[in-house]
């Protein structure tokens, strides 16, 4: 990208459908959608936005995105993915709390991965949370000499540390 981030074809390539994306997880999973929808217990029409929402962009793997629909197939697991979804979206306890039921709920269904773990806030409130891929935010870290607390199990710890790098990066930015 010769004219860097703020360059046409960036904005093109890289940049365009991400914010797409953002613009529809206010729309599919904003508070007052969510809450209609809970409201009714439709929690198949959750489970179809949260895919639609996910498979907006490339970032999540599509083995991953495979386990995460596989995994919501049941509507026993589509209830529990909805109200843990809407309780890291929208909860009102810690972020802590409200990202350990979401792992727990993903680690169950078999779609416990970072990508998947983090895409939701990341694209409901990029301002506040970050997206992780694993192997390139570690990478980043290390050339920042900044400590992730990384492990493969998704866990409060190392997303507690990625927050915190994504700060550090915004602030050196």
């Amino acid at each position: 990208f010769p004219e860097g981030f703020r360059g046409e074809r960036f904005a093109r390539h890289e940049r365009d459908y991400k914010d797409k994306a953002h613009r529809q997880a206010s729309d599919l999973l904003g508070r007052e959608p969510f809450d209609a929808l809970l409201a009714v217990d439709d929690h198949a029409e959750l489970v179809r936005r949260a895919l639609k929402l996910i498979n907006a962009t490339n970032l999540v793997y599509p083995g991953e995105k495979i386990s995460l629909r596989d995994g919501l197939k049941s509507e026993a697991a589509q209830s529990l993915f909805s109200l843990a979804l809407h309780g890291l979206l929208h909860g009102d306890d810690s972020f802590e709390s409200r990202f350990s039921r979401f792992a727990k709920v993903l680690e169950g269904i078999g779609a416990g991965k970072w990508t998947t773990a983090t895409y939701f806030p990341f694209f409901l409130h990029p301002d506040q949370y970050m997206f992780v891929k694993p192997t390139i935010t570690r990478f980043a870290a290390e050339l920042c000499g900044f400590e992730l607390n990384y492990t493969p199990q998704l866990n409060w710890r190392t997303y507690h540390s990625v927050l915190g790098f994504s700060r550090y990066l915004f602030d050196a930015l």
